[in-house]
């Protein structure tokens, strides 16, 4: 986990939403471009998002706190965030080309109450969380080294 980096003249706060969002892509050293594609959104909205004059939409926030490597509701009200590395097999230092930069697939918004199961085929659990806690625990299969599938019925 790094610190936020900024400059006199350019301090960055972790206090609010769009706060959080440019201080991860600045101390990435991504540009605007660079984090929008990632998302697969335009760099308008990473503008709009980190001055917090638009919030993410629920698949955009879900697709930030996956690349962040965070939850949903520390990267929304702060609480606990810490602005994480770089993506792994990325020089920290070297800005990143086409084929580094992380994927993420914008989902359509569920209802609040819906839940995705999760199945579990190592210990044969079988669980139902909620969309971005489901999200976190497929980043964190992938950290683990595991294959992941995603079954849509």
């Amino acid at each position: 986990m790094r610190r936020a980096e900024s400059s006199p003249e350019n301090p960055i706060s972790l206090d609010t939403l769009g706060g959080r969002i440019k201080a991860v892509r600045v101390t990435w050293r991504w540009s605007q471009e660079e984090m929008a594609e990632a998302l697969r959104v335009d760099q308008a909205s990473i503008s709009f998002w980190e001055r917090d004059k638009i919030v993410p939409s629920g698949s955009a926030m879900v697709a930030l706190a996956a690349l962040f490597r965070t939850s949903v509701d520390a990267l929304e009200k702060g609480d606990g965030f810490v602005v994480p590395d770089p993506p792994s097999k990325m020089d920290p230092n070297a800005k990143p080309t086409r084929g580094e930069i992380p994927r993420s697939v914008a989902l359509p918004p569920i209802k609040e109450d819906d839940v995705i199961s999760i199945v579990d085929l190592k210990d044969g659990s079988s669980k139902s969380k909620q969309l971005s806690e489901a999200m976190m625990v497929l980043v964190q299969g992938v950290k683990d080294g595991r294959r992941v599938w995603v079954v849509m019925e």
